[in-house]
């Protein structure tokens, strides 16, 4: 568990999503949730080696697997928050969409594969439309829509640390993936992140990180919409430059994920690009 600022503190999981922790006196809220128990067990116990409370609280940026499998590990009584938009979708919930996710990663122990596949996932219990804040444990949290990603996708931030919790609205040393996303949208929450004048932040995957952060991500799809203007997708992957695809894939590492697969999702966010999928 890395400590960010002040009460507010990230745990880093790859493969997986990055969980961001605020501790209040009342009971933990957990951004996203970790994959598996033994990562479940090991952010309780580092809150607890620091003088605070267990996670009382779990709050969902978006519905995608990696982010929501853990939401049955911090017990019965966690309350979990999440968007209208998030509510819908997490019903959806498919094991064989996890299953494929696991698949392009390479794991060490099997025994964290099988969990998740069988993990089961519980939609948020306060459902919001729009924005909302809290005050847990005299702690200001704001949640707030930061589509891009996802049309349902949202940001936590904590105003008093200065401290932004992004979910996938944001990469930093990692492909973002983009595939149902709209890139037109996702640069009006680029807008809305550098407006809150935050002083760090906790993205979706990748070290806690600034604004370059942003900055980098914005080059790189604005660069997916240069190629995609001088791309008929009709044509075929043959049509792009080469040199283009290499140009993206070298923008971030790959973390031991197979180039072939990489190179298809390069490919696919730049048709994206073009071609918003909300």
């Amino acid at each position: 568990m890395e400590h960010v600022r002040d009460n507010v503190y990230a745990k880093l999981i790859s493969p997986g999503c990055n969980v961001g922790i605020i501790a209040t006196e009342k009971g933990t809220l957990i951004a996203d949730t970790p994959l598996v128990s033994r990562q479940a067990g090991e952010i309780n116990d580092a809150l607890v080696a620091a003088g605070h409370k267990a996670v009382r609280f779990i709050s969902i940026t978006h519905h995608h697997p990696d982010h929501v499998l853990g939401t049955n590990l911090f017990g019965e009584d966690a309350l979990i928050i999440g968007s209208r938009g998030a509510y819908e979708n997490m019903g959806k919930h498919d094991p064989a969409e996890v299953e494929n996710w696991a698949n392009s990663w390479t794991w060490e122990n099997q025994d964290d594969v099988r969990e998740m596949v069988g993990a089961k996932v519980s939609p948020p219990e306060v459902v919001f439309e729009e924005e909302l804040t809290l005050y847990i444990g005299g702690v200001e949290i704001w949640f707030f829509p930061l589509p891009g990603h996802l049309a349902e996708h949202t940001g936590i931030f904590v105003p008093e640390a200065g401290v932004l919790i992004t979910g996938d609205a944001l990469f930093e040393d990692h492909h973002p993936y983009m595939g149902q996303g709209n890139f037109q949208v996702w640069f009006k929450s680029f807008a809305k992140m550098r407006d809150l004048k935050a002083e760090r932040f906790i993205p979706g995957h990748g070290p806690v990180c600034g604004y370059e952060a942003i900055e980098k991500q914005q080059r790189y799809m604005e660069k997916m919409m240069e190629i995609r203007a001088n791309w008929n997708p009709a044509d075929g992957e043959a049509t792009i430059p080469f040199n283009a695809i290499d140009e993206l894939l070298d923008f971030y590492p790959l973390h031991g994920r197979p180039v072939k697969i990489m190179r298809a999702r390069v490919i696919e966010s730049i048709r994206i690009s073009g071609d918003p999928q909300f």
